[in-house]
């Protein structure tokens, strides 16, 4: 279904800002507003934790992004959270607030519904607890008017817990450079400190006013105050509109349906008034899936990306582009209509006074030719800044940065190296699309909530998307296992046993082997228990990567690691095919040693693979100075095909083709796999 309205939301599916030629939306609720504040406590119960027992989680900033984080917190009982915003209630963006304004998100992606479908802070809920629920339903469309999301929002801010309107953040301290934070606010003139073991940044973007326009600020309305100045722009002669994006073509639609309304120029300095960019595999490109790719990416070819795809987020939406259209088209032979004229390719290089009017300077992009224009006023619909506010600036050298000083949140959304701190904005250059769409915000608030807590309060989905990204996909590799999970299978007259590594249940085990020198190729010497437990979640939770433990007779002797090439570092150095499988083999040392283990290990691990027919060729990639497990592997029938660089080694690329093995090569590399199993093969 699609909106039956004329004007659409000011962004397509990023409801913070308003989203234009040179920005996008942010998270911001601390715009000044009528609302009604959140009832205070009494006094004495406000509870602002203290240095030996803080807050679980502090978030600054309180728009929809943090209102939501706040809704998902409020059922969970041992979170002690409070959420901290300047504005005296909330108020998203009233001066765009038109009266037939629709969202173009589904009301689907609420404050919680991605997270929580039964959560009682719903968009649905908010519906039925106002009557309004039937009257939604017979209207037959998924996008919400903008001013029923507003109120929605304002609705819930009132009933969840631990908001506080009217504190306004000054500073953020850590005393000890460790341990709970240290946030300063100012609340009717007094200042309170309060301390949390997580420190969300939840504030959104200023409004951005090109620097050419510094010299007429007194004719000049940014796009987010339109609504409280239109009065005075309507009644005068001429108004020129800046921007190319939805806000852009919303202020001018209004403009020239206004009876007796002014002249207008519509400018941008887009090469056209693109169309919002919203098909269906489009919209897959704000999902988990594309995040993993992007976040792939040098930094450069992030911000390259993200500048190379304006439609995806700047746009008109047809419905408005059609209004705009047919508007024209109206007037197009009234003689008394005020004329109107669209320019596109074309920037502002300078603005002035003169004789009572304004004069803007442009320049045309394509044709280079300079022109001036007369105006009495100008709406700059040019965006929104992000940046860090400044009162982080006490902790900045806490916080992780990118090479331009610039927050840079990981996966998960955490932007100090020990991850106590978390973003729920800034982060386009890091998270692309899907930080500032309305309907990854539960996702992501999920994801801090569940570092947060150390559980996993809210289900959250990894892969949601019919394309890939980055990377041809194959099937995940299904060996023929039993109805336990093990795989049973004999190799060189020897019977093993391969089952799923258990992360917690093999912690120790996996300590034992992993964290001394013995296994440096694997990355973990020296980590603690804990450490390695974590990584072997990751690895059973990622798609294309497996572990297993090989057993004989019950007794542990090596760790498997099977993985998709295709979705390794290999495939950005190496032409993986169709078919290919990769493993990593860690035999455990021994104070009896079996001779001709490490051989029959590796038999029982190509077993594993071969038992799955989608399975074709097998990769190995040690080190190119590791002659011993290369010659075990020669001996399994691995053919070297080539060297590459990897992250800390050049890797002797070697593979195997179904059909040919160790039971066809055995008379002729058994000598030196033999003498290469005495010396040690860890890998």
């Amino acid at each position: 279904m699609t909106p039956r309205t004329t004007a659409s939301h000011p962004d397509r599916r990023h409801g913070t800002e308003p989203a234009h030629d040179d920005s996008r939306p942010a998270d911001q609720g601390s715009t000044p507003s009528d609302a009604t504040s959140t009832p205070t406590d009494a006094p004495g119960t406000v509870q602002r934790g203290t240095p030996d027992a803080p807050l679980d989680l502090l978030c600054v900033g309180v728009g929809p992004f943090g209102l939501g984080l706040a809704c998902l917190t409020d059922p969970l009982p041992d979170v002690r959270a409070a959420f901290l915003d300047a504005a005296p209630g909330f108020n998203w963006h009233p001066g765009l607030m038109f009266d037939d304004a629709t969202l173009q998100v589904p009301f689907l992606a609420d404050l919680v519904t991605m997270a929580d479908p039964t959560s009682r802070f719903s968009f649905l809920q908010w519906l039925k607890e106002t009557g309004e629920l039937y009257p939604f339903y017979v209207r037959e469309s998924f996008f919400p008017l903008r001013r029923d999301y507003n109120a929605y929002c304002r609705w819930a801010a009132q009933r969840v817990r631990g908001v506080r309107w009217g504190h306004r953040v000054t500073q953020v301290t850590r005393p000890t450079g460790e341990g709970p934070w240290r946030v300063t606010a100012r609340a009717r003139g007094v200042e309170h400190s309060w301390w949390a073991r997580h420190l969300v940044v939840g504030t959104g973007t200023v409004p951005r006013t090109p620097g050419e326009l510094s010299g007429v600020p007194d004719t000049t309305v940014h796009a987010s105050e339109y609504l409280s100045r239109r009065e005075t722009l309507v009644s005068e002669e001429h108004v020129t509109v800046i921007g190319s994006g939805q806000s852009a073509a919303e202020v001018f639609l209004d403009l020239l349906h206004t009876p007796g309304g002014p002249a207008v120029d519509w400018f941008t300095r887009s090469p056209r008034f693109y169309p919002m960019e919203y098909s269906k595999l489009s919209l897959e490109l704000t999902s988990p899936d594309y995040l993993d790719h992007f976040r792939s990416l040098p930094e450069a070819e992030r911000d390259r990306l993200n500048a190379s795809q304006p439609q995806l987020h700047r746009g008109i939406s047809d419905a408005t582009i059609d209004a705009i259209h047919e508007a024209l088209y109206v007037r197009r032979n009234d003689p008394d209509a005020p004329p109107v004229r669209l320019v596109a390719a074309t920037e502002l290089v300078d603005a002035w006074h003169e004789a009572g009017r304004t004069v803007l300077r442009w320049r045309n992009s394509e044709n280079h030719h300079v022109r001036e224009t007369v105006t009495d006023a100008v709406v700059a619909a040019t965006g929104y800044l992000s940046a860090a506010p400044d009162w982080l600036a006490p902790v900045r050298d806490q916080l992780s940065l990118d090479t331009s000083g610039r927050l840079s949140p990981d996966r998960y959304h955490r932007a100090s190296p020990d991850g106590t701190v978390h973003v729920l904005n800034h982060g386009e250059h890091t998270h692309a699309l899907t930080a500032p769409d309305l309907g990854m915000g539960p996702l992501r608030n999920a994801h801090v909530l569940a570092h947060v807590t150390g559980r996993t309060p809210y289900i959250t989905e990894d892969h949601t998307t019919f394309q890939s990204f980055g990377h041809v996909p194959q099937r995940h590799v299904a060996p023929a296992v039993g109805p336990d999970g093990a795989f049973e299978t004999r190799a060189l007259g020897r019977a093993f046993t391969l089952r799923p590594v258990d992360p917690d249940g093999d912690a120790a085990l996996l300590h034992a082997w992993l964290s001394s020198p013995r296994a440096h190729a694997w990355g973990l010497v020296g980590a603690d228990e804990q450490t390695i437990s974590r990584e072997y979640h990751r690895m059973t939770a990622a798609d294309g990567e497996d572990a297993w433990i090989v057993s004989e007779h019950d007794r542990p002797l090596a760790l498997l690691e099977t993985y998709d090439p295709a979705r390794s570092p290999l495939a950005a150095v190496w032409p993986v095919r169709d078919g290919d499988a990769g493993l990593h083999l860690f035999v455990a040392p021994t104070s009896r040693p079996v001779p001709g283990t490490t051989r029959a290990v590796m038999a029982a691990a190509l077993n594993l693979l071969w038992s799955d027919p989608a399975v074709q060729r097998v990769l190995v990639e040690p080190d190119v100075r590791n002659e011993r497990i290369r010659a075990i592997n020669r001996w399994a029938g691995f053919r070297e095909v080539g060297e590459c660089h990897l992250a800390e080694k050049t890797a002797s690329v070697s593979v195997v083709v179904r059909g040919d093995g160790p039971q066809d090569h055995v008379r002729t590399a058994d000598t030196e796999a033999s003498v290469a199993e005495r010396a040690g093969v860890t890998r």
